[in-house]
């Protein structure tokens, strides 16, 4: 945020009326729901592994087939209307573990230990990539949702705290994911299965820096940067998997303000019926530039709004109602301004007709708009509209664990320039594709995973593509794994350069990965050895046409380091990358554009009794760039030419930027409240992030990141 100055107000003026009915029927909503709010007895308490000790995330299932999902510590509460007291009948299981039956007493609190089922075990995490979510049950290296909130820059954005996962390589200030060499369009993003084409604010700047998502909805995300699942299609380099909160047993939220503006959250059970979960926030930048003292005829405005109605309909059929939207307007004085909505509306079935097999089907719809207004110069303005669906399965074969589904995507890319004439730019593609994947344990050590991925793109004369997935994992004892992945990866590319290009085929990479993790208590701790190997990348043509004649590689190693203990936390994250590319303008193998051969972050968090205190240090290798060696004078054009150097010969200076930040819980008018605050860039580092040339490349100037020092500070209350 540091460069951003303070903003005119004129830009929200019109939209007040709206907002203030948008916050109001809001707040309408959440206040029918707590009134709604069941009281009902409950059977509550934790289950864990009996050897390890870890918490694990089993399923609790009644007679009467009520269930519920422990939570990433183990922790359940598992409601049991028009009982009062006496026993219960209730079975814990979690696939790879014994199945347990135990009575148990209304109103009280349980502690659950399960013993690992020696055969046929399958749920064990088994791939070979930085797979990071709240399952401990998964034996991988973790990041909770606290971590995401605390951890010093990140913003409390999912995007930012996953920049210190093994594998990721962009620095702190990049919204984009850069991992392990691929372009920042290599990466699929989900949000509760759907497939999301614009995960950003804003596309029009050099940089984003704020996601859509919002972390009070969160409930957990994993970062998959090689060896993912099949069922994540169309992407060369990872998957960010979101999944938003879903069914809440009891009433739950909070209000914040801070300089940045006011957000706020609800989660509220509905009687005998389900729960909804929704947020409203909305940020400007106002008061942050001024007390950053960078005043100025710059402007932000940011608005989201989020609702999910979670509807039992019966014991074995659920269905899930939800929306999404996000506002951006930035401006900078009458020189431009940019704006971007995104809209998502989804509706979503589950059913479990029998114990071993369930489903869900769903779809959605998202709009994606974007305006860039240059007054006297240009007018960009661009739609993209996709309708999905997608149908995901699990059954349960005893010995074998099969996942299996289709989706289609139909999407509509409109794009209008309006200059000294208006040029309008259309395409229109479906794609269709359907994966299958078997779990199943070869011995009690041993897990593989096998699996593959089929595709096509109406555009491309071309048929279908075949993604084969396989991956194991050996037990080397009940803290130490060691996994290894390979996999095939397809992935089209620009719309729009497919449909001037109908003989293309898709873009392809093979992953091959080896990993050791060591996961105790205390410490995990993961260390990597990678290859991945690109091959059908677009290359441009003295034609004009574009081929597929592009190669490329990325080879490296990642280690990642967690301890913990009562009083601190300590994060270490060291990325070693080689990649180099061949693609687009660039005719020969050169390094990539989103090479950081080096990369390390080191996080100190320090537990006080009502709260914490974190530094963080990030440095990194400069990112190439090709460098401008001269220029000439051009008869013709009567005007100055540039002279480049060799493709991305050069590199921007090395990356350096320190964060604090801090929390502290206290008591006013009977309840509690926090109070956080955060200082980015403490030492003030003038990170650069590009240079520019003025018209007649006579001179440079170095572009810094906006992420000077700043100040951050807010109050959060939780509520019901």
């Amino acid at each position: 945020m540091g460069g951003l100055s303070s903003p005119r107000r004129r830009s929200f003026r019109d939209d007040r009326a709206s907002l203030k009915s948008s916050a109001f029927f809001l707040f309408f909503i959440f206040l029918i729901g707590a009134l709604q709010a069941q009281q009902s007895a409950w059977i509550e308490g934790r289950i864990f592994d009996k050897e390890t000790k870890d918490p694990i995330p089993a399923y609790v299932l009644t007679e009467d087939g009520r269930g519920s999902s422990a939570d990433a510590n183990g922790r359940f509460k598992l409601a049991v209307p028009g009982r009062t007291s006496g026993k219960v009948k209730i079975s814990i299981w979690l696939i790879g573990y014994k199945k347990k039956d135990i009575e148990a007493e209304v109103g009280t609190s349980l502690e659950i230990g399960l013993e690992l089922e020696p055969l046929p075990a399958r749920e064990v995490t088994v791939t070979a990539d930085s797979i990071v979510s709240d399952e401990k049950s998964r034996r991988t290296v973790t990041l909770n949702k606290m971590e995401i909130y605390t951890l010093p820059g990140t913003a409390a954005d999912p995007l930012y705290a996953s920049h210190v996962l093994p594998g990721v390589n962009s620095p702190p200030d990049a919204s984009s994911l850069l991992i392990r060499g691929g372009a920042p369009d290599e990466v699929a993003y989900l949000f509760d299965g759907i497939e999301i084409r614009h995960p950003f604010l804003s596309e029009a700047l050099h940089e984003s820096y704020f996601s859509i998502f919002d972390n009070q909805i969160v409930e957990n995300f994993s970062v998959a940067t090689s060896g993912f699942h099949p069922k994540y299609g169309d992407a060369l380099s990872g998957v960010m998997d979101i999944s938003a909160k879903d069914l809440v047993t009891k009433s739950e939220g909070g209000l914040g303000l801070s300089i940045m503006g006011l957000n706020s959250y609800a989660g509220v059970p509905i009687r005998d019926i389900g729960s909804f979960v929704g947020s409203y926030n909305r940020g400007y930048s106002d008061l942050l530039t001024k007390l950053n003292s960078r005043g100025g005829a710059h402007e932000f405005r940011t608005e989201q709004v989020f609702g999910k109605f979670h509807i039992r309909i019966d014991k074995s059929n659920q269905l899930r109602i939800y929306g999404l939207y996000d506002g951006y307007r930035y401006a900078e004085s009458s020189s431009f301004s940019v704006a971007s909505k995104n809209r998502l509306a989804a509706l979503s079935w589950t059913s479990a007709p029998a114990r071993n097999f369930a489903a869900t089907l769903t779809a959605s719809a998202t709009r994606y708009d974007m305006t860039f207004d240059q007054p006297e110069s240009i007018r960009v303005g661009s739609r993209d509209d996709v309708l999905q669906s997608r149908l995901d399965a699990v059954w349960d074969l005893d010995r074998h664990f099969l996942e299996f589904g289709a989706d289609i995507q139909s999407r509509r890319l409109e794009t209008e320039l309006s200059r000294s004439t208006e040029d309008d730019y259309r395409t229109q593609a479906t794609r269709s594709g359907f994966y299958a994947n078997d779990k199943f344990r070869l011995s009690d050590r041993l897990f593989v995973n096998l699996g593959f991925r089929a595709q096509s793109l109406s555009l491309l004369d071309r048929g279908w593509s075949f993604d084969p997935r396989a991956s194991a994992a050996f037990l080397l004892t009940q803290r130490d794994i060691l996994r290894l992945s390979a996999g095939w990866y397809h992935q089209f590319g620009d719309y729009f350069v497919l449909a001037r290009n109908r003989e293309l085929r898709p873009k392809s990479a093979v992953h091959i990965a080896l990993s050791y993790d060591r996961i105790t208590d205390p410490l995990d701790l993961r260390a990597t050895l990678y290859d991945k190997e690109y091959r059908r990348l677009f290359l441009d043509g003295a034609d004009g046409t574009v081929g597929n004649g592009g190669t490329g590689y990325a080879h490296g190693a990642e280690i990642f380091i967690k301890r913990k203990d009562k009083k601190y936390e300590i994060l270490f994250v060291y990325n070693f990358l080689d990649s180099k590319r061949m693609e687009n303008d660039v005719p020969i193998l050169a390094p990539s554009p989103w090479e950081i051969a080096h990369s390390v972050t080191g996080i100190f968090t320090w537990k006080i009794k009502r709260g914490s205190l974190g530094i963080r240090y990030s440095t990194a290798s400069g990112r190439p760039f090709t460098p401008l060696l001269g220029r000439e004078w051009d008869m013709m054009s009567q005007s100055y030419l540039p002279v480049w150097g060799a493709p991305f010969s050069d590199r921007y200076p090395a990356y350096q930027r320190m964060d604090l930040n801090g929390s502290l819980q206290f008591d006013m008018f009977k309840r509690m409240v926090i109070f956080y605050f955060g200082i980015t860039n403490v030492l003030n580092n003038g990170n650069i992030s590009r240079y520019e040339y003025g018209n007649d490349y006579s001179g440079r100037k170095d572009q810094q990141s906006i992420f000077g020092r700043s100040l951050f500070l807010g109050l959060y209350v939780p509520f019901f």
